[in-house]
């Protein structure tokens, strides 16, 4: 009899652990989309968390949809300093270690200031058999003091972009909640080519942002064996308007490889340079 009741207690407990362990963990987004821990841990390695909590459900389709064992990424690093009394930006590219750990620019408290800022920025290529999904995303450390029409913007060749895929985001976040300002392929912020697109960016300015970030993503397809990609981000040192910033062609002798601008306007931007994948698609 003891035995008996042994073998139903051995019974009961393993139906009271085994759920326990093998259900994963689960987020839910500002949405109301709940993500399991194996799709969150997935979509890291081509979006941010930030992205994730704002995105909507054609959003988290798509990343579900995406082959996240051919993933290619390209990350840099910049610092980026204006003196508005030169009129000069200088740039260098610093560690991850020095990105995360940065020393606070030190503003002077004159009509005037020197400005430094740190910028992430990735290009991201998940592979398909079909399409392949690129990601550019630009992330800074601390808010910009300067907030106007900034760019970001995709340079192809060697492949096609999907026309209507072309999308952009601009997420923030403040008190502690995160907030999404989308951008469509087919709306007045940006500018379509053949070979890439741009967006113009009005960076949010509310006061108190403890995180901003832009990004955009479209659809390519190879047309030629080697695909090369380029991503550039820039930001504007001064009040630019929403026709000055289209005001660009894409060429790699522009800025960050991507933007050619007319000289008066290429100066009202910091010229940070950009990041690039090369990939072989037989």
């Amino acid at each position: 009899m003891n035995k008996t009741k042994l073998i139903l207690l051995t019974l009961l407990s393993m139906l009271i652990v085994i759920p326990l362990t093998t259900n994963a963990k689960s987020i839910i987004n500002n949405n109301g989309i709940e993500i399991s821990e194996e799709d969150y841990n997935n979509f890291l390695k081509i979006r941010t968390p930030e992205y994730i909590m704002v995105m909507n459900q054609d959003d988290y389709d798509k990343l579900k949809s995406l082959d996240y064992s051919n993933i290619s990424t390209d990350t840099k690093y910049y610092e980026t300093v204006y003196n508005p009394h030169l009129l000069l930006t200088t740039e260098k590219e610093i560690t991850e270690d020095q990105y995360e750990n940065p020393i606070m620019p030190i503003l002077d408290t004159k009509d005037a200031y020197i400005e430094t800022t740190h910028k992430k920025l990735t290009l991201t290529v998940a592979g398909g058999s079909y399409w392949n999904y690129v990601v550019l995303t630009a992330t800074w450390k601390w808010a910009p003091s300067i907030r106007s029409f900034d760019v970001i913007g995709l340079l192809v060749d060697g492949a096609s972009v999907r026309n209507g895929s072309q999308t952009g985001e601009q997420v923030y976040s403040k008190n502690d909640k995160y907030y999404g300002v989308d951008y469509a392929w087919n709306g007045t912020n940006i500018k379509r080519f053949d070979n890439g697109f741009g967006i113009s960016m009005n960076v949010v300015n509310d006061e108190g942002l403890q995180s901003l970030q832009m990004s955009i993503d479209c659809d390519i397809l190879p047309i030629k064996n080697y695909t090369y990609i380029y991503g550039s981000y820039q930001h504007a040192v001064t009040n630019v308007s929403l026709e000055e910033s289209h005001n660009y062609e894409l060429d790699n002798i522009g800025l960050g490889d991507v933007f050619k601008f007319p000289l008066e306007t290429s100066q009202k931007y910091d010229g940070m340079s950009g990041v690039s994948l090369t990939y072989n698609q037989v």
